[in-house]
């Protein structure tokens, strides 16, 4: 089983080679907020620190984070070789099999909701039309969802994703437009026992409750959060 870790922009301004270190794959952006999009330089300074597979995560996406996307798509594919890309945004994954053969696109936790739902036949095939090997998932429920899917699964851990709101309550503002990144890595406990069972934790725009990596035979990735 392959071992990735997750981090945004943010977090790799702190990360380490050790930390690192070890991986089979580093997944480099968000699936939650635009505003995470790497940049080039982003890719750069991940490049110096860690010399294996990079995977681009992506989120649901604007117009102006759709034009961000495309241009990382573009030097990712100016480089010759195929590269990953974490999708939850439609519109993206039509705009990869139009225009970007050597991306292979992985689907996203938001979108992985959406298509477990599907006929599993309808979804294998929908799947082999648009080049998809693998979807991200964090819990036990859509992996039992996901039964008759024949490709592979990548389980993150240690929160599973719960909501995302296009509202920041950072910037008080939709998450369309740019921002300072002031979230940063943060991840915050927000605890209300008259009202939520368990404690939630935000990071960013989205909203998570703790899990744990799962031995599901399906699982052939492992991609932890960073976290310092």
């Amino acid at each position: 089983m392959e071992k990735s870790i997750s981090l945004s922009p943010w977090e790799l301004s702190r990360a380490t080679p050790e930390r690192l270190s070890g991986r089979d794959c580093v997944y480099l952006g968000s699936e939650f907020c635009e505003n995470k999009l790497p940049s080039a330089a982003d890719l750069r300074k991940l490049r110096s620190l860690y010399s294996g597979k990079v995977v681009l995560a992506t989120p649901l996406l604007s117009n102006r984070g759709l034009e961000a996307a495309r241009a990382l798509l573009r030097g990712l594919s100016a480089r010759k070789r195929k590269f990953e890309v974490v999708v939850n945004d439609w519109g993206l994954l039509r705009l990869i099999k139009k225009d970007f053969p050597l991306a292979v696109p992985l689907i996203g936790r938001l979108l992985t909701w959406e298509i477990a739902e599907m006929d599993k036949k309808f979804l294998n095939a929908f799947c082999k039309e648009y080049g998809v090997p693998a979807v991200e998932a964090d819990s036990e429920e859509t992996l039992a969802r996901l039964k008759g899917f024949r490709g592979a699964v990548h389980f993150h851990y240690p929160l599973r994703f719960v909501s995302v709101t296009r509202f920041c309550s950072f910037t008080k503002a939709f998450n369309s437009a740019p921002c300072a990144r002031a979230c940063k890595g943060d991840t915050i406990k927000l605890t209300n026992p008259k009202a939520l069972p368990e404690p939630l934790y935000m990071r960013g725009n989205a909203y998570f409750v703790p899990n744990r990596p799962s031995r599901h035979r399906s699982i052939k990735r492992l991609v932890e959060l960073y976290q310092d």
